[in-house]
């Protein structure tokens, strides 16, 4: 019986994470375009491109994650049979979408100005602002399509933020093109441009989102909750703070973890860094496997745990964990098998393809603890057991993790200095911890909510 309900949980499971997966590689693609689009029109303006988002993508994944539990949360009323009040909060999720902008955006204005600590090119440091004043604009935009694409999240849809982001990719290369070089009668911006661009390309999927939710015949029933420009409850709003801060914390946490290693191999050259980089980007792409899955499984748990259905929870549990898994061992064999195909790539040159090399066998590595945290905070995600999150990831990363990086990569106190190897084994050793703790803390959330649902049903 439980192989049966493992099959079909499956079945739910991967045409669910299938779409999310396509959206999250559309936004590295769109990345991809910025970078390939602003290096035509010179070094400068790609080296301010990926300084700006570099600044950016913080603030934003931070506001990004705090929204990702409206999903879970409109999982687990369905599961409730509390349909009626999905449009209620889908509501309040805009609502929280537009004062997270109102926070964000004053934050990334001033950041604009840390660029002249950080570089003496006055023409980059310029470049640089000049692309997040203009991708600013855009953050209520996406964060408000977040909100909308949670909700058919939450209603176990995630083909429509599939078609929206795949809209998204293809605007972006014709957008960056007029913007970065001054076609069609439009100032010619340079690497700003592919701030504006991706500022318009975020209208453009709200805008697209928001026609997809309005028109489906599966949200008419509460259409009119969801544009209610009605004041939002206070108590609400708090409630999905309270979950949804820890999944931004999490998420800052993380970024900012290879951001700082990035700045720790600045010193030592530029092969260590390219093949830091190298890894870093395989590693990334890899991610956005266990990651939707993660985001599937968050869904499906809150649902099940919704109905109080416990052998739907724990199938639902056991799949995520089966598929992760899978995923790992395929992703290990395939990049350390093509390590060497996979470096040729991105460059040629002979040291930083030995180089690279050994660093994505250590990628590969690290995909192990990655899966199992990033599924680990899905299952807490679906339960609502958020607040641990951040404790966690906070110690891992930064407690544990960076000191071990800074230590392996450039003292002697240990070993002889490692360069960008001590980098990645300080990932993995920060990693594993958060691996460690996160999967007690799923056991300890479940066995607990486990008993709730058998005294419920006795």
């Amino acid at each position: 019986m439980n192989k049966t309900w493992n099959l079909k949980e499956m079945k739910k499971l991967i045409p669910l994470a299938l779409p999310v997966l396509v959206v999250n590689l559309s936004i590295v693609g769109m990345g991809a375009v910025d970078a390939i689009v602003a290096g035509r029109a010179g070094v400068t303006d790609m080296a301010a491109v990926a300084l700006g988002s570099s600044v950016y993508l913080p603030v934003a994944l931070f506001a990004c994650g705090v929204l990702m539990i409206i999903g879970p949360v409109i999982a687990n009323m369905r599961g409730k049979s509390h349909e009626s009040r999905v449009g209620y909060m889908t509501n309040h999720g805009l609502w929280l979408a537009l004062m997270l902008s109102l926070v964000s955006m004053p934050v990334i204005y001033v950041l604009r100005n840390v660029f002249g600590w950080i570089s003496d090119d006055v023409a980059m440091c310029r470049m640089a602002s000049a692309y997040m004043f203009a991708i600013m604009w855009g953050l209520p935009a996406n964060l408000g399509f977040v909100a909308l694409k949670s909700l058919n999240e939450g209603s176990n849809m995630t083909r429509p933020a599939m078609y929206v982001g795949l809209c998204g990719l293809l605007f972006n290369i014709p957008l960056n093109y007029i913007f970065v070089f001054g076609l069609y009668g439009f100032p010619r911006m340079g690497g700003a441009g592919c701030g504006a661009a991706t500022a318009v390309i975020f209208y453009i999927e709200f805008l697209l989102m928001f026609l997809l939710v309005y028109l489906n015949p599966k949200h008419r029933p509460y259409r009119r909750h969801i544009v209610s420009w009605r004041r939002p409850t206070p108590s609400v709003i708090t409630h999905l703070m309270r979950l949804g801060v820890p999944i931004g914390v999490s998420q800052l946490c993380e970024v900012m973890l290879f951001c700082a290693a990035a700045l720790v191999l600045a010193p030592l050259g530029e092969t260590q860094v390219a093949s830091h980089q190298i890894a870093g980007n395989v590693g990334g792409l890899v991610f956005m496997l266990p990651l939707s899955v993660g985001l599937a499984a968050s869904i499906r748990v809150a649902y099940h745990h919704g109905r109080k259905d416990l052998a739907g929870t724990k199938s639902a549990i056991l799949s995520s964990y089966l598929l992760v898994l899978t995923i790992c061992l395929c992703t290990f064999g395939g990049i350390t098998l093509f390590r060497e195909q996979i470096v040729h790539l991105y460059n040629d040159s002979e040291l930083i393809v030995s180089t690279a090399s050994v660093l994505l066998v250590l990628a590969a590595a690290y995909q192990l603890p990655d899966c199992l945290q990033v599924l680990s905070v899905g299952v807490l995600r679906g339960f609502r057991d958020t607040a641990s999150i951040t404790v966690i990831t906070f110690f891992s990363y930064w407690i544990v993790g960076f000191p071990v990086c800074y230590i392996l990569a450039r003292t002697d106190w240990i070993v002889p200095a490692m360069g960008a190897r001590g980098i990645w084994i300080g990932f993995i050793i920060g990693l594993s911890v958060a691996a460690v703790l996160l999967l007690w803390r799923v056991r300890r959330t479940t066995r607990r909510e486990f008993a709730l649902m058998r005294q419920e049903e006795e």
